[in-house]
């Protein structure tokens, strides 16, 4: 099961264990903490879902994931080594943060220098959100990242030859991701999100293009060696099609419109215009990894 807030919203995703059908989607608005801890006890009860285990997904802001010459250490001081060498890299103290980190696969240039993906969250943070769950009655296996929540959908997508571009707007952030065979490949945060889209217009829509042709460019020559096979658009509030249309003009890579039901069943498959707030839970619901953040 997935669970992810943002300011205002409240997300709750669970897979059945037997054939990883979605039971139960449902997405709620919130307004602060303490409205955030309370509608999630009340959905939980609501459901009988005490002591079920879940994963609460970060949102792109809450933390910040960085590349970084992965450490010749033993695995048992990775994470003192990963701390030591973001330290002047994050903008707080490196004592007031949450630090761990995951592989990057291995560049297809011979001789590069092996890279380690690590995510620092402040502290704080991390545990306001841990009470939150705790405190609904959930059983909390582990904190995880948006870009991780993607990878995790797009394992899901058929026919990956060269690797899937997801585009996930939120409504004042994004994130570009691409992954090949169940591995995250790149990341790359947007400052702006469906929002900017549609208040700025023409613009907007050239500078997301250029921050796609530059990571499909990346993965490409540095990364995979093979060019991505398509670029799917995740469920947003604002004008999806259009932003297909556009990229589809724009760029070399197909650009298809990504709804949930197309990587998971459903039991009662949500609308489209409801898809938006479930897209990180989700992620989470589908997490496989043993290995809590």
């Amino acid at each position: 099961m997935g669970v992810h807030f943002t300011d205002r919203q409240l997300a709750l995703v669970r897979c059945r264990d037997d054939d990883g059908r979605v039971e139960l989607a449902l997405s709620r608005p919130v307004e602060g903490a303490d409205e955030r801890a309370r509608v999630l006890a009340e959905l939980v009860r609501e459901h009988g879902l005490e002591r079920r285990p879940c994963v609460c997904m970060l949102s792109p802001g809450d933390y910040q994931l960085l590349q970084v010459e992965a450490p010749d250490v033993d695995p048992a001081e990775l994470r003192a080594a990963i701390r030591w060498r973001i330290k002047d890299l994050i903008d707080y103290h490196v004592d007031d943060a949450v630090v761990d980190a995951f592989a990057v696969p291995e560049s297809v240039n011979r001789g590069a220098v092996k890279m380690m993906f690590a995510v620092s969250a402040r502290l704080r943070r991390v545990q306001e959100l841990v009470d939150t769950v705790q405190g609904s009655g959930l059983w909390l296996q582990a904190v995880d990242v948006a870009e991780l929540g993607l990878r995790n959908i797009a394992a899901q997508v058929p026919e990956q030859a060269g690797g899937v571009v997801v585009l996930a707007l939120g409504e004042r952030r994004g994130l570009i991701t691409v992954c090949r065979d169940q591995a995250l490949y790149l990341a790359r945060g947007l400052d702006f999100g469906s929002e900017a889209l549609i208040d700025e217009g023409t613009l907007r829509y050239e500078s997301l293009v250029l921050e796609l042709q530059r990571s499909l460019d990346y993965y490409e020559s540095q990364l995979a060696g093979v060019p991505a096979s398509r670029i799917l658009v995740a469920p947003m509030d604002g004008p999806r099609d259009r932003l297909v249309e556009y990229l589809n003009e724009q760029l070399g890579v197909p650009a298809f419109g990504l709804d949930l039901h197309q990587v998971v069943e459903f039991d009662q498959t949500p609308e489209p215009a409801a898809q938006a707030p479930l897209l990180y839970a989700l992620g989470g619901a589908l997490r496989r990894e043993r290995k809590a953040l």
